[in-house]
Order: structure tokens, then sequence, then C-alpha cells
């Protein structure tokens, strides 16, 4: 199968993340992949290392009508010349555009994937470019999808929910968990026989570094050799909210039970090195892939349930939910969990089990098949 994906997302996050998955797991398959996106974007240069074919040369982006014009001819003209069969878009402002450049091209279904936070504005375009207009749709959480029946009023049989996978696990392990466990302690200079709490994304506000250095005030009472160490992705904008969580740390004494590691480019080897991978997430979270990533780990995740992390993380399976999104709730999470070895080797099989049942790439790429030929079928 041919498969154009449009992703003019401006940064590396959630959605452009999800597009590059499917990216991936659609080449590793054998299927033709070309990626779409503007130039000189945190997106675009990721793509480009992750050695995906990326094309910039369509500006869809634009709001200059002539540009606008010559890009919209240049798309239905790729779209006809590589004999594209699916167009898969994940913004809703280019999905008009290429649902314009495919209009009366037989054998080609445009989908539209959606992941974003924002609610879905209630007029006629929106219900048009998600209903008849659409081949299909795919929305990375149930939650989204219930936005989109009930709220948009798709057909429910147009939306289907298909989860950010989970990578693959490596191999061995356990051992490549055991070597990258004693190596993260011997850097940090920490006693082999303390638990590691890891914050994993970028610092701001809704991520709740500040609630997390809360709880944890209440969890080293209980569990006093817990230690939070938290993988920034070091943006410019994270300056402030870094030095707030600093302060807070300092404030509550807790500066022996937390450690900043700053950006990394070896973060599944950090994360195999966690006890518990926390996500005290404020807002958002439609994607979940952080979650995602500790699952392929074989690391349990303890959650505030926000946006789909109620839908992924199962309570007492693959991690520990929090009652509320309170500091007091995340601690009796964390120390349900931290407390108690056997309940922490119990989650962390289960985290890996779902990442290769539910979250695996397999499963991905057969549900995503799935929809493509309903859409290619309705015409």
């Amino acid at each position: 199968m041919k498969v154009l994906i449009s992703s003019y997302v401006h940064w590396w996050n959630a959605e452009a993340a999800y597009a590059a998955a499917l990216a991936q797991t659609l080449s590793a398959a054998g299927h033709t992949v070309r990626l779409l996106t503007q130039p000189g974007t945190r997106n675009a240069q990721h793509l480009q290392t992750l050695g995906l074919p990326v094309d910039t040369s369509l500006p869809l982006h634009t709001s200059h009508p002539l540009r606008l014009a010559l890009a919209l001819r240049d798309l239905r003209r790729l779209l006809v010349r590589e004999r594209i069969e699916i167009v898969n878009v994940f913004r809703s402002r280019e999905q008009p555009l290429h649902l314009l450049a495919a209009r009366g091209l037989p054998g080609l279904a445009v989908v539209r994937t959606r992941g974003n936070a924002r609610p879905v504005r209630r007029h006629v375009l929106n219900r048009l470019s998600y209903g008849r207009c659409c081949g299909a749709v795919i929305a990375s959480a149930d939650v989204l999808r219930r936005e989109l029946v009930e709220g948009l009023g798709v057909a429910p049989e147009r939306v289907s929910t298909i989860y950010f996978p989970a990578g693959d696990a490596p191999p061995a392990l356990p051992e490549a968990r055991r070597d990258a466990r004693a190596a993260l302690l011997a850097e940090l200079a920490l006693h082999p026989q303390m638990l590691l709490i890891g914050l994993v994304g970028r610092v701001a506000r809704e991520k709740g570094h500040r609630v997390l250095v809360q709880a944890l005030a209440q969890v080293v009472r209980a569990v006093p050799r817990a230690v939070l160490v938290i993988v920034a992705k070091g943006y410019p904008g994270e300056v402030a909210e870094r030095d707030a969580v600093t302060r807070l740390v300092e404030e509550r004494g807790l500066t022996p039970h937390v450690r900043w590691l700053g950006f990394r480019d070896d973060i599944p080897r950090v994360m195999q090195a966690l006890d518990v991978g926390a996500i005290p997430s404020l807002a958002s979270e439609l994607n979940c892939r952080v979650a995602m990533e500790f699952f392929a780990a074989g690391v349990p995740v303890v959650a505030f349930p926000t946006g789909a992390l109620g839908e992924v993380v199962r309570h007492d399976r693959s991690g520990w939910l929090a009652a509320d999104r309170s500091p007091e709730a995340l601690a009796q999470a964390l120390t349900a969990v931290l407390g108690d070895p056997h309940r922490r080797a119990r989650l962390a099989a289960g985290a890996l089990g779902e990442a290769a049942g539910r979250f695996s790439r397999a499963n991905f790429l057969r549900a995503t098949l799935e929809v493509y030929a309903r859409a290619l079928a309705r015409g």
C-alpha cells in the first residue's frame, strides 16, 4: 500500500511522534510511506534523524493565497504521480486541502487521525471533514472517539480507537534492566538499594512536576529509599518552571531525594533502570506516549486519571491510578507500589505484557490497515 502521511506539526510532540510511529510501522511491514511536513521545524528535523522519507516541498501551512493554490495543485499531482492509496492527515488545518486534492481520484481515501486535546469545534466544515467527506477517522483514545461521535455526530462505524504503540522490548530485558539500573545508580552516586521514580518529558506546569514533588514529601516518610529522577527535554521555555520546581524541592528538604538528568538521548535505557514511572499530568495525555515507553521497558506506571491514562493504565495490573489529582492521592499510589516489592514485580510483568500484547506494533499495524481497508471500500 502507498500511504502519504501529513504531519504539519511544528514541535516534536506526542502527535508528531504518533505520525512517526505510524510511518515506521508501515515501512517496516513493506508499505511505501511518504511524510509531508513543514521545513525548519523540530518535527522535520526529528523525522529526518529517524531516517524517514520526509517531503517539505509543499507549503500547505502557508496563508498566502497564491502559494497555497500552487501547493494544492502540486499535492494533487503528487497523489496521481505516486499512485497514493491512503492520505493520513494529522491536523485539521490541512485536512480540507487534502480532501480537495483527493476529490474525484479513484482508489484513494483520506483518513484523519486525531490525538489533540483541543475540543473539536462543532461547525459544518468539521462535520463534513470528519463525516462523509472523510474515509475514516482514527482517534488516539476512546475519550476522543466519544467526543467525535457524541459531540460532533460522526457515525460510530467511521471512528476507530488506535492507541500509540509501545516500542519493542529489548532482548534479555531482565539483564538489560539490571545493567541499566547499575549504571544509572553509579552515575547518580546512589546506593544500590534506592528505589527510583522516573518522570520523563517536558517541564511544564501542566505536566505535574510540582504536584509530584509535594507527593514525594509524603512518600519518603513511608519509603525513605525513594528517589525522584527527572528527565527533561531541555527546551528554553522550561527554565522558569524548572526553577520553580527546584525551589519547591529545596523548601521541602527533598534535595537528597531528587536528581535532574536533563536531556538524554538514551531514554529507553534510563527507563529500564527505574522502579516506577510517574505520569502526574494535569491536562492532555491523549496519546500516552511516555506510558507506552515505560511499558516497553517493563516499568509499571503510577498516574493521574488524566486524558486517556485511565484507559491505558490498568489499575493493579500494569500500574496504579491515583484516586484524584491531588498530592495526597499521588503519594498513596506511589507508596502502594514502591512499598510492596511483590506488587511492584507483578505490575512490572503486567506492563511488559501490555507492551507485547494490547499495545504491540503488530496490533497497531493490524488495526490501522483494517481502517485503511474500510476507508477504501467506502470509496
